[in-house]
């Protein structure tokens, strides 16, 4: 009866598969005037069917897309040893944090680096290429973009402070999924050279599926213009410290 089951959910599977991205299918999905499915993406991209060469449908199955939404979904990187199955609505922020797979250097939004590897290798290359912070507080003293890699919780976190246009922009990341991402907070702290004046602020960290350009653009950061942080500024350094807690 298990194998039954098995080959049974191979085979939809291979069914929900989009003929021309070969991703999974979400809704709403679209369909030729001969019956033929495709992934809404795709569809904008071409003009007929990829199987009959028959026009588009405007027409939507409610019940496949019902039956896509129960359906669980294995990793695309199944084949490197990830075994892991997940809703269609999950299997995306998975993607990005999967140990199975391959990933970009953090690094890489303020400088070059060529390191590509996974997710359990990261730390090692940060000792080693980079600089890695092993306490949950350090201080942010550069006054042009940064990067920082953070080890500490049995979690990798990445902070990484932006300047542009006259503004500074912060936030963290957990190396992990939003709702891991959500047990944990950063406080963000600028001391003035009086050591009384101070500015705080605190805010959930970020799972690492979102992308830096939709954090800053959203009310998840640290906005702060130039002329606010002036008075924080000590000896040519950016007196800002960051500091990571538990929920």
């Amino acid at each position: 009866m298990d194998d039954m089951l098995r080959d049974l959910n191979e085979a939809l599977l291979k069914e929900l598969e989009c003929p021309v991205c070969m991703q999974y299918m979400v809704p709403p999905i679209k369909f030729c005037t001969n019956g033929h499915n495709i992934c809404s993406k795709c569809k904008e991209s071409i003009q007929c069917c990829p199987t009959c060469r028959a026009s588009f449908s405007e027409i939507r199955i409610v019940t496949l897309e019902n039956i896509v939404r129960r359906q669980k979904y294995p990793c695309a990187n199944r084949q490197n040893g990830c075994l892991e199955l997940f809703a269609i609505e999950h299997i995306a922020e998975h993607h990005a944090v999967c140990a199975y797979a391959k990933m970009k250097c953090p690094f890489n939004v303020i400088e070059t680096c060529f390191w590509n590897g996974f997710k359990n290798d990261l730390k090692g290359h940060a000792i080693v290429a980079h600089r890695i912070f092993n306490e949950p507080t350090f201080v942010s003293f550069s006054l042009e973009s940064a990067v920082v890699i953070l080890s500490h919780f049995g979690e990798l976190f990445t902070h990484y402070k932006k300047k542009t246009d006259g503004r500074y922009y912060c936030a963290v990341q957990l190396i992990g999924t939003s709702s891991q991402a959500s047990k944990y907070k950063c406080e963000f702290t600028l001391r003035a050279a009086n050591g009384i004046e101070q500015m705080s602020k605190t805010l959930f960290v970020q799972g690492y599926s979102e992308d830096w350009e939709t954090i800053f653009n959203s009310e998840n950061c640290l906005k702060l213009d130039e002329d606010t942080v002036k008075p924080f500024v000590v000896d040519n350094k950016l007196n800002l410290t960051v500091t990571l807690s538990t929920v």
